[in-house]
């Protein structure tokens, strides 16, 4: 198996979902993301477990079908560049580190708010995304079934997120995405030697 943390993930998200939602009902609610509750109450935790927690099937396979879909090919590049251990080592890193920075901005843009929630993986699927597109920026990515490159995407799902924040649109957490990005772009820059001039070289 040579990328072994992207279907441990996908394992762990999809068992988690069915344990929280069908088994364990009220750990859904004791792990999701609560701004007020992680600020005022203490209770950081759930800035890592409301990650492996989502609304429902759809919520769900469309995280994991992107994290499969990016994920198999980013750990596969840093497995064949650096040895599996290492290569799979920064792609959990980069993982995490998305899904911190989305559950912190979450928390920033929202902790006044008592009876905000936040759920998913988006942010750490996000960040992994965003390091697939410093590597592939001139690849083909379908939004909509409409091809465009993964540089405009990039862009674009910037704008929507940044748009989406400011006006709370869709009930969609757009902190988490864009959080989630940004950490993701920040992490490959600073783990990945060279990552900065190879994402550069495509452009020159």
């Amino acid at each position: 198996m040579d990328v072994p943390v992207t279907i441990t993930l996908l394992f762990a998200n999809t068992a988690i979902f069915i344990w929280a939602r069908f088994i364990k009902e009220e750990y859904f609610y004791r792990f999701a993301e609560w701004p007020y509750e992680i600020v005022y109450e203490k209770k950081i935790y759930q800035a890592l477990t409301s990650a492996f927690l989502h609304a429902d099937w759809m919520h769900l396979l469309f995280n994991m079908f992107t994290l499969f879909s990016f994920g198999t090919v980013l750990e596969r590049l840093f497995v064949t560049n650096f040895g599996q251990t290492a290569g799979s080592v920064y792609f959990l890193s980069i993982y995490l580190i998305s899904l911190l920075s989305g559950s912190a901005l979450t928390i920033i843009m929202n902790y006044k708010k008592p009876d905000y929630v936040a759920v998913g993986a988006s942010g750490a699927v996000s960040g992994i995304v965003f390091s697939y597109i410093l590597f592939f920026p001139m690849s083909t990515v379908g939004v909509f079934f409409i091809p465009m490159p993964a540089f405009l995407f990039a862009f674009l799902y910037v704008g929507v997120s940044a748009y989406g924040m400011k006006n709370k649109f869709g009930n969609i957490g757009h902190e988490a995405h864009l959080g989630g990005a940004i950490g993701g772009v920040i992490s490959t820059f600073l783990l990945i030697e060279n990552s900065v001039r190879f994402f550069l070289n495509h452009f020159s």
